[in-house]
């Protein structure tokens, strides 16, 4: 029996401005393994939020929302892992959690409004993982409709489409950067989703 346990600290009151730090004290895995720790919230009445996550090589990654303010760190002697944030508000108020995955995430980048006519590229950070052993997918999912597939890239530069929008839409990616890449042109009203970047399993 494989047991792990995150310990994190007890709650924290701010005032608008201030400084946040969350540590969490990690026993089972080792933060240099091949797990990544991860912070996540949930402020009252509404879902859980990814914010951001450090991995066993030592790299981190953030919510594109909230790069700009936070910062996640380790100490591999103490194997504890923290969230330091700055300038908090109001709307961060939430219950954050510690918690670890198996080094594999894809997170994509924030919501962004459009005009009809013109162009917008939505982007998909990966981490725990090289996209250039795995076909990369892009979806979507309209109001009330169910999912959609729209196109993927192989494990070089070759793609394909979903018939019905071809010519629409172009997929890159950057493998130095870890980034997918979804380019929209010529937005449409039908064009509003949710849009999800995916990847093969094998």
């Amino acid at each position: 029996v494989h047991c792990v346990e995150l310990i994190q600290t007890r709650s924290t009151v701010l005032t608008p401005g201030q400084s946040l730090s969350l540590t969490c004290k990690v026993s089972g895995y080792s933060v240099t393994s091949t797990y990544c720790t991860e912070w996540i919230r949930q402020p009252a009445g509404k879902t859980l939020e990814w914010v951001g996550s450090i991995c066993f090589d030592g790299k981190s990654y953030y919510s594109e929302k909230l790069k700009s303010r936070i910062q996640v760190t380790r100490d591999t002697s103490s194997n504890t892992v923290t969230l330091t944030g700055q300038n908090m508000q109001t709307e961060d108020t939430a219950v954050y959690y510690c918690t670890h995955s198996y080094g594999q995430s894809l997170t994509s980048s924030a919501a962004v409004v459009k005009r009809p006519g013109e162009s917008v590229t939505v982007s998909c950070t990966v981490s725990g993982f090289s996209m250039s052993s795995y076909y990369m997918h892009w979806i979507r999912q309209k109001p009330g409709r169910g999912l959609e597939w729209i196109g993927r890239i192989d494990t070089g530069t070759g793609t394909a489409f979903s018939q019905s929008l071809q010519g629409q839409f172009s997929i890159t990616k950057d493998t130095n950067k870890n980034m997918l890449y979804l380019e929209v042109k010529s937005l449409k009203a039908e064009d509003m989703a949710v849009y999800y970047c995916t990847r093969d399993t094998h």
